[in-house]
């Protein structure tokens, strides 16, 4: 399971009620919920994400990567602040940045200039020098978080993220243990074990193969980065359970922008996103990313620009699950 908590739902300028862009993945596994030693994810890191992180349970010290989907301030003018922190916290774990290349030349201007001393090593991967197979965070033994990318569309280089947790489990084969009479006090043992073979007194030895076997489950979900063509995002939410993506403004409004002929600003509309949820069989769709100038409130029938106006267009077209995300709502997937 995820369990995402969204530290920013605002695009390009914070406002009283939103941040600017962070969401915080906490790592479940089979977990029910997050606690204290669950390892999260953070994509996207906005001015002030360390101030929001401080109003949520996140522990600083279980954060196992950073990963930031483009260049734009609003996405990425927290992250060396937040290294700071994690530092003055006492980490020593390395850190995996998963980023444009020129993430990794804007730290290697500040951390000098700024005098910003790393108790710990940065372990920094260039989106554009990932192969197809991504890159795998190992949580546990038996636990993997693989991060894939996708190119989108924006006024700068983009992207998504696909995110795959991979859980192997050992299941007893009960029918061979009851016929080779293994006593019940040694399953757990049979679970556990590294051997291949596995050796009972009076009952002979038997290779782990037969009394064990080990099946995998996968779960997965995509978060984009800024995007104003989601078609680009057909194959990556394939199976996925959740979609994550912008939707700044309503169609109307952005067609309005369009219409202006002053600059194309290359976002999706709600619209937009929802056309392409719907088609995709989308079972979960959380948006966030709204434009400064929609209220909180929702009310379809008022003139001023508000969530309502988001949730109704969405609705004219998307059937499936709808999230409205809010900074510091929690939802598990």
């Amino acid at each position: 399971m995820f369990e995402l908590t969204f530290l920013g739902t605002s695009s390009g300028v914070p406002t009283k009620q939103r941040n600017v862009s962070a969401l915080a993945v906490s790592l479940l596994g089979e977990q029910g919920s997050a606690g204290k030693n669950s390892p999260w994810i953070l994509v996207d890191c906005g001015e002030a994400t360390q101030h929001q992180l401080l109003h949520t349970k996140l522990k600083p010290s279980t954060l196992k990567a950073v990963l930031i989907t483009h260049t734009h301030g609003d996405h990425c003018y927290g992250l060396a602040g937040l290294l700071a922190s994690l530092s003055m916290h006492g980490r020593t774990e390395p850190l995996t940045i998963i980023a444009p290349q020129a993430i990794q030349t804007i730290l290697d201007l500040l951390i000098p200039l700024t005098e910003l001393h790393l108790n710990y090593p940065l372990d920094f991967v260039a989106i554009e020098s990932l192969g197809d197979d991504g890159h795998t965070l190992n949580l546990a033994a038996h636990w993997q978080l693989n991060i894939q990318t996708i190119p989108l569309s924006h006024r700068c280089a983009s992207f998504g993220f696909l995110l795959s947790q991979t859980l192997q489990k050992h299941k007893l084969n009960i029918e061979n243990l009851q016929k080779f009479s293994i006593p019940n006090q040694a399953w757990s043992d049979i679970i556990r074990t590294t051997d291949e073979q596995m050796d009972f007194a009076d009952l002979g030895s038997y290779p782990l193969s037969s009394l064990r076997h080990t099946v995998q489950k996968h779960q997965k979900i995509v978060i984009a980065g800024d995007n104003d063509t989601p078609e680009l995002l057909a194959h990556a939410v394939q199976g996925a359970a959740a979609l994550v993506h912008e939707a700044t403004y309503t169609d109307e409004i952005r067609q309005k922008i369009l219409d202006k002929g002053i600059i194309n600003p290359k976002h999706s509309s709600a619209l937009q996103v929802a056309t392409f949820a719907q088609k995709m069989s989308m079972p979960m769709l959380i948006l966030t990313h709204f434009s400064a100038r929609f209220a909180l409130f929702d009310d379809p029938d008022s003139s001023t620009p508000n969530m309502g106006h988001i949730r109704r267009e969405v609705r004219s077209v998307y059937d499936g699950r709808l999230v409205l995300a809010t900074d510091f709502l929690t939802v598990k997937v």
